[in-house]
């Protein structure tokens, strides 16, 4: 029997917040069914969850017939939105790994702590062990990383200090990169924790790292070096390259949406597809986020079996 799993970044799925929104949403609803509908996934990872009680309506009503159980959520950042895991698998036990700031590597062990309290875990990384028929217990993390949008400095007030200079942008690309960089590294100790008591385990991670797959915060995740073990591979290396993209950064296709697992679990990958035929550009980001009926991203879903 398969095994599969999936990732899908919704867009801002939000109740409306007055009768104006309330087609948008319900056009949005029938549309992030749809696609969960179509990629008929085991184990089903979700980005951009906003209210508890819209996730579990779309379960209960409107994907009753896929006999999802009760989600999974993460902790939300200050936008509201938040990761989240449904499954049809047994849930052998869940956890919402969360922390206040991350630290940062030293250059010298005596070292003060680099941006001490300046690094914050936005999202909830979402963690479930579930039990597959035929691949035995498999470990499932989903995490969505800090966009590429830079991160400009701000005064003691916290304001932004205006400088659109080529060296000021790149200050901010350097902060958003370090940013993301030590979200990477909290997944990778994740993903350690579990090889060190269970070496050769199943573990996929997978969602919205929002960078792409040679960058270095998904090498980090990856794991970089000659490793004996623990390596994660990307499931992507399973479709043609020109078909690898799950969003659109300007006019051009990239992936940022990931589905990475463990050597034990790629022996046995056996597809990989990402829904990206209805994919468009959806603009310049812009405050606050416009409702849209789809999402800016693809939903990518991988099959395995023994």
């Amino acid at each position: 029997m398969p095994l599969r799993i999936a990732t899908f970044n919704l867009k801002d799925f939000f109740l409306p917040q007055n009768e104006s929104e309330r087609p948008l949403v319900l056009a949005k609803v029938a549309n992030v069914a749809a696609n969960i509908r179509r990629a008929n996934a085991d184990v089903v990872a979700l980005q951009e969850v906003g209210e508890e009680e819209h996730l579990r309506a779309l379960v209960q009503n409107d994907l009753a017939d896929l006999g999802y159980g009760e989600p999974v959520l993460g902790t939300a950042d200050r936008r509201g939105i938040r990761c989240a895991i449904l499954s049809r698998l047994p849930v052998l036990w869940s956890q919402v790994h969360t922390q206040k700031t991350l630290p940062f590597p030293r250059f010298v062990a005596t070292d003060p702590e680099p941006f001490e309290g300046r690094i914050p875990l936005r999202r909830g990384v979402v963690h479930v062990r579930v039990e597959t028929p035929d691949l035995g217990e498999v470990d499932v993390m989903t995490a969505h990383f800090k966009s590429n949008l830079g991160v400009h400095l701000k005064n003691a007030d916290g304001v932004e200090v205006e400088d659109r200079t080529a060296r000021g942008n790149g200050e901010a690309a350097v902060r958003s990169l370090v940013q993301r960089a030590a979200e990477a590294l909290y997944v990778r100790g994740l993903v350690d924790d579990v090889l060190r008591q269970l070496p050769d385990h199943a573990i996929c991670v997978l969602g919205d790292l929002n960078d792409g797959i040679d960058s270095l915060p998904v090498r980090i995740v990856k794991g970089i070096g000659e490793l004996p073990s623990g390596a994660l591979r990307s499931c992507s290396d399973l479709m043609p390259a020109d078909q690898r993209y799950s969003c659109f950064h300007g006019n051009s296709r990239t992936l940022i949406d990931h589905v990475l697992v463990s050597e034990r679990l790629f022996r046995s990958a056996k597809s990989f597809a990402i829904f990206n035929e209805a994919l468009r550009y959806h603009g310049p980001h812009v405050e606050p986020v416009p409702l849209t009926e789809d999402s800016d991203h693809a939903l990518c879903v991988a099959e395995f079996a023994r």
